[in-house]
């Protein structure tokens, strides 16, 4: 075919010549349009102005739990922060990005500045979308620990108002979370308290009336009827040979021998009272008593861990408590918002040369595909038809 060949022939200076037989139109259209672009964008399109604020976090260090210890002077308890949802800079600015594009934070500012008429909407959900995706600007500086918040519009004034608005809201929401967040832990610290409370007076009952019944302390007790014990048979031992020296030097009826007798059995029947009595009103005694000292040992325990668990939540509720109707603000405003002097959209001379340039690459391509394919194929139809 004719068509192909001519096409597989078609070189650069055939492209070249195709252009300057359409240059007038091509050369027309392009100069009207960059002029009615221009035109638009330096007399009818509104300029758009950007105000913006910096913010960076406030030290909290007494809002998590990890706080709480260390504002307590408590020892340093690593790891916390993971625990209690604080940490590094970077949740800390993701959390500030989500509040000020949260639907509580802008729809306040859209009612406060009246944005639904302004934009002509009819729905409170457009209104919020198109502030976030077209009108508010966020930028995160992980590393310095910073955040910089602005809104575009067309008035300066209402630029900076509004994002002056939106750090406040930061702050606030930021505040009333943190409030929060104290607030659950001075509920947590308390349940803790109370209970910790109730216990240590439970094991402090116990131990009052145990010692009611064993004396005040049993393990000292034991240690003096163990030397009393000793002492007995001791003397036991000594008064049998005396009495063994009286039968050889007197007969057994004499009453120094009978008196003898009677204190040698008098004496063994007080040791096996220590040794096997379980009478509880009697003190001294030695049968029961490992398993009597070990109850002593583990209420002593339970109550020393008890009064040292208390020792240690009493000043951490007593943090938690204050720290739950502070009110600090909770980010420092490094840079605020300004009225703006320069536009910073639209670009007007850019968009002016792009919409130029293509306008001409389009009317050229479109003068070359005429010549190499429309025109050959109409050519062709109306040969076809005339056959």
């Amino acid at each position: 075919m004719n068509y192909d060949k001519d096409i597989r022939n078609t070189s650069l200076i055939r492209y070249i010549e195709i252009i300057l037989s359409y240059k007038k139109l091509i050369f027309i259209s392009t100069i009207t349009t960059g002029v009615v672009v221009a035109f638009l964008m330096f007399f009818v399109a509104k300029p758009v102005f950007l105000s913006t604020g910096t913010v960076k976090t406030v030290s909290k260090s007494g809002l998590g739990i990890s706080g709480l210890l260390s504002g307590a002077n408590l020892p340093d308890i690593g790891g916390l922060d993971e625990l209690s949802g604080g940490g590094s800079a970077a949740k800390e600015l993701a959390l500030y990005e989500q509040i000020l594009s949260s639907r509580r934070c802008l729809e306040e500012l859209i009612v406060k500045f009246n944005l639904i008429e302004q934009y002509d909407f009819k729905y409170m959900q457009d209104a919020i979308k198109n502030f976030r995706e077209g009108l508010l600007y966020i930028v995160k500086d992980v590393k310095s620990g910073t955040i910089t918040v602005g809104v575009y519009d067309y008035s300066p004034q209402k630029s900076k108002d509004m994002s002056d608005f939106l750090i406040e809201q930061l702050n606030k929401i930021n505040i009333e979370m943190n409030v929060q967040n104290a607030s659950n832990n001075r509920i947590f610290i308390e349940e803790r308290y109370n209970l910790v409370k109730k216990q240590l007076s439970e094991a402090e009952d116990s131990l009052k009336m145990f010692q009611d019944i064993y004396g005040i302390a049993p393990d000292i007790i034991v240690r003096a009827t163990t030397q009393a014990s000793i002492t007995l048979e001791s003397e036991i031992k000594a008064e049998e040979i005396k009495l063994e020296l009286l039968r050889k030097l007197l007969s057994p009826d004499q009453s120094e021998v009978k008196t003898q007798e009677t204190k040698i059995a008098a004496m063994k029947k007080q040791l096996n009272e220590i040794q096997n009595t379980e009478d509880p009103d009697t003190r001294l005694k030695l049968k029961g008593t490992p398993q009597t000292i070990l109850d002593y040992v583990r209420l002593t325990r339970s109550v020393e861990i008890q009064n040292k668990l208390l020792v240690f939540l009493l000043p951490i509720y007593e943090q938690a408590k204050i720290e739950e109707v502070k009110e600090m603000p909770s980010v420092a405003i490094l840079d605020p918002p300004v009225v703006p002097e320069i536009k910073v959209k639209p670009k007007r001379l850019t968009i002016t040369l792009i919409a130029t340039l293509a306008v001409f690459l389009l009317l050229t391509f479109s003068a070359i595909m005429y010549e190499l394919y429309i025109k050959y194929f109409l050519r062709e139809l109306r040969i076809q038809s005339d056959k």
